[in-house]
């Protein structure tokens, strides 16, 4: 299906400019064909790692969505989609109507050109100014991407209206940090990597939230487990808390 247009793209075109370009200078930006390969990559060590991460995490998450909706349909919302890989995996399962939602009109076109799926949709949105239609999704799920969302409490109220009776938040592949000296050691990290990349003002829009902000939200840690946990120091699983919101 075609890209649907929910948000005017010329009022986010500045944060779209420098957010591809440091994916290309990451090395993020990836042909057609590179795309309908995600996630197995052919990427230097560090990103081949991370991809090995996202994998694992979608093959979890996956998992979830099959025990806690086996036999009926449910509605994803995958917000911050990007290229939209994850959200063609998850509508490999026709009992899932998917749609693929994000800022980034570049990429949210290459996803809508290369997957083509009849229960997948990609659309131009902004969540927090009334762009989706609340009580619409049993399942909201953001990979990747809640950190580039300022304000976690604007953005789990936005979600909330969102969901659907008896539906979920789910932050994948995210960090959440301990404390406020934590936070902000990785806000400074965040500024020094954008300006060593040559983008400093990427910085405005890349955020850092607390756990403790979470937990008062009513967030649960799928992955706070010590099986989990031993995975995740053996490099198994991402190092990150898998945070679900009801």
């Amino acid at each position: 299906m075609p890209l649907t247009y929910l948000s005017p793209p010329a009022d986010y075109r500045e944060k779209e400019r420098l957010y591809l370009e440091v994916r290309n200078r990451e090395g993020r930006v990836l042909t057609d064909e590179a795309l309908k390969q995600l996630p197995e990559v052919n990427a230097p060590a560090a990103l081949a790692r991370e991809w090995r991460w996202r994998k694992r995490t979608y093959e979890r998450f996956d998992a979830y969505l099959n025990r806690h909706y086996p036999d009926r349909l449910v509605r994803v919302l995958d917000l911050g989609c990007g290229n939209g890989w994850m959200s063609n995996l998850l509508a490999m399962n026709q009992l899932r109507s998917v749609t693929a939602v994000d800022l980034n009109e570049t990429e949210l076109e290459q996803g809508s050109r290369v997957f083509r799926r009849h229960n997948l949709q990609f659309a131009f949105g902004d969540a927090l100014q009334g762009a989706l239609p609340e009580n619409s999704f049993e399942v909201i799920v953001l990979a990747a991407s809640v950190q580039y969302f300022p304000d976690l409490r604007e953005l789990v109220a936005a979600l909330r209206r969102l969901l659907a009776a008896n539906g979920s938040i789910h932050f994948l592949d995210s960090h959440f940090y301990k404390n406020e000296s934590e936070r902000d050691a990785a806000r400074q990290r965040s500024f020094t990597y954008y300006q060593g990349l040559g983008v400093p003002e990427m910085g405005k829009f890349y955020h850092h939230h607390l756990w403790q902000e979470a937990r008062e939200l009513g967030a649960v840690n799928l992955n706070g487990r010590p099986d989990v946990y031993l995975l995740q120091r053996l490099g198994r699983l991402a190092p990150f808390p898998w945070l679900r919101l009801v």
